[in-house]
């Protein structure tokens, strides 16, 4: 095993075991989000966006979006941002 792979920051060691002279090691799991996952938000806040325009309502909060969708703002927020730079444009009205 290498020193410098990335499970090296994750591991505490502990002294507190039944046998003295040995330790535990425990590996805390870091959470990451997965791709599809952000994908799968991305297209619902696209889609619940364009719903609203086909409705002819030229603006919308976030706040909206993430309470119609059932999904924090943060990522309401993260969607929009990848929207934009995938070149959807936001509405002036």
């Amino acid at each position: 095993m290498k020193s410098s792979t990335s499970t090296l920051s994750r591991l505490i060691l502990s002294n507190e075991s039944t046998t003295e002279g040995r330790f535990q090691v425990v590996c805390i799991p870091r959470v990451r989000r997965r791709g599809r996952a952000n994908k799968d938000v991305q297209n619902a806040v696209y889609a619940y966006v364009r719903a609203i325009r086909a409705l002819g309502r030229t603006k919308i909060n976030t706040a909206e979006v993430a309470d119609a969708l059932s999904i924090p703002i943060a990522e309401v927020n993260g969607a929009l941002s990848s929207l934009k730079k995938r070149g959807v444009k936001a509405l002036n009205g």
